[in-house]
């Protein structure tokens, strides 16, 4: 009852300060192109490999692409450049697990800020940026953007309550503002989401695909001779919003957990954690750790430890392919991005 009231006044909240944003004319726009992927619930959707998969394309298209963020739980303050797109400059506890994990994965600039707008701007004026990738931008409004893509997964589809009560961080009538919505599984949308998605945005269907693990050490890709009939042996664990996804990954991929080891999400590792970790191998009889690229991120402090120690830390990257409308998402990209080109030029001609 309490978390239900308490709910109602959430959203209360939430529909004065969107219809603000809904009167506010004068928001921060950038000189580039600025997409955001973001969601309407707390927890994992799946934003960061979705991220990932959205700059490969553009990198692979010639764009010069640079990613913004909060880097949630970071222990700094302000702005942080987590990436010139050279190298990545900070660890996680300054810049963030998925602000550095994007960094090191895509070689591209990345900035952490509390203040998306800010950091776009920053982006634009610091780097020779072509466009800007918003990571988790749906609720910060005070920045124009060309397209904005949501993402939804089947829990937070299942109990569409507003927080407390539920997971959702604004009411599912906000999913009207979106370009794209994106669904992360196999479910089918429900009449309460379907009438709630703008007429001309598009639906997208993405699912997990098996992608290449590594090891930690010296990033190189390991060489799968083992099934499901004769596994390798290892102790799984993660630090992420749910972790059972990972852990039936590890299985399928033809390594065999002993120990599945949870953490909270955004778990920041110290050395008790990792003797933790160390000691449950040694009890098993194994000698691997395996975990995520988001974890990993966090893990690199550790590396001399895990070596003298004898243990191999496999990192299991988590990637994405669009199963369904992939046509027609790539087509409204490009559409929205010549758009904004076109824009600008034209105003660059008047002056």
């Amino acid at each position: 009852m309490i978390k239900k009231l308490l709910s109602k006044v959430f959203g209360f909240v939430v529909d004065k300060r969107n219809s603000s944003f809904d009167k506010k004319e004068d928001i921060i726009k950038c000189k580039v192109p600025v997409i955001s992927v973001g969601n309407l619930s707390v927890g994992g959707t799946g934003k960061t490999p979705f991220v990932q998969m959205l700059t490969k394309y553009f990198i692979n298209k010639g764009y010069m692409t640079g990613i913004v963020g909060r880097g949630y739980k970071r222990q700094s303050k302000g702005e942080v450049i987590v990436s010139d797109g050279r190298k990545v400059l900070v660890d996680a506890a300054i810049g963030g697990d998925e602000m550095v994990l994007l960094a090191d994965s895509l070689k591209v600039p990345v900035i952490a800020h509390d203040s998306k707008s800010h950091a776009a701007l920053s982006m634009q004026n610091k780097f020779d940026v072509d466009l800007i990738i918003v990571d988790d931008g749906f609720q910060h409004r005070n920045l124009h953007r060309e397209l904005d893509i949501v993402l939804i997964d089947k829990e937070t589809h299942d109990n569409p309550e507003l927080m407390p009560d539920g997971r959702l961080r604004e009411p599912v009538e906000s999913l009207k503002r979106a370009d794209v919505v994106c669904l992360t599984g196999s479910f089918e949308l429900s009449e309460k989401f379907k009438k709630n998605i703008a007429d001309d945005a598009i639906i997208i269907r993405v699912k997990p695909v098996k992608a290449n693990p590594y090891y930690l050490e010296d990033k190189s890709q390991i060489k799968i001779r083992h099934t499901k009939k004769n596994p390798l042996d290892c102790i799984a664990f993660a630090g992420i919003a749910k972790p059972d996804r990972f852990f039936s990954m590890v299985d399928d991929l033809g390594f065999k957990a002993l120990n599945n080891h949870a953490f909270d999400d955004h778990h920041q590792y110290t050395l008790k954690d990792i003797n933790l970790l160390i000691n449950l191998c040694k009890k098993s009889g194994c000698n691997h750790l395996a975990t995520t690229e988001k974890d990993a991120a966090k893990l690199m402090l550790f590396i001399d430890k895990l070596t003298d120690e004898n243990i191999k830390c496999v990192v299991f990257p988590i990637a994405l392919t669009i199963t369904d409308g992939k046509i027609d998402f790539f087509k409204l990209l490009g559409r929205r991005i010549n758009k904004f080109i076109n824009k600008n030029r034209y105003k660059e001609n008047e002056n």
